[in-house]
């Protein structure tokens, strides 16, 4: 359970870090934001039938975090910043 949390953590501030928005700095969204990413993430992996990469331990599962986090912001930003208020 802690180390979903500080995957989670560590995802969503990469994930901030590297897109080109501007976002809040808070901790709390950063947990938000890699959670959520590391869900989808998982379920895009499970869906292409990657599941090997998760397995990789905790690199592994960063990645796979993070580029869910980034897929999130893009999908966030691209067509529901206007319909939903986050406080992202």
């Amino acid at each position: 359970m802690i180390s979903f949390l500080i995957i989670g953590f560590l995802a969503g501030a990469i994930a901030k870090g590297i897109t080109p928005q501007n976002e809040d700095p808070g901790w709390i969204s950063s947990f938000i934001i890699g959670i959520a990413g590391s869900f989808l993430g998982g379920f895009l992996l499970r869906t292409i039938h990657m599941r090997g990469l998760i397995g990789y331990g905790f690199f592994g599962k960063l990645i796979v975090a993070t580029l869910g986090a980034v897929l999130f912001l893009y999908i966030y930003h691209r067509w529901l910043k206007n319909k939903i208020k986050l406080p992202i």
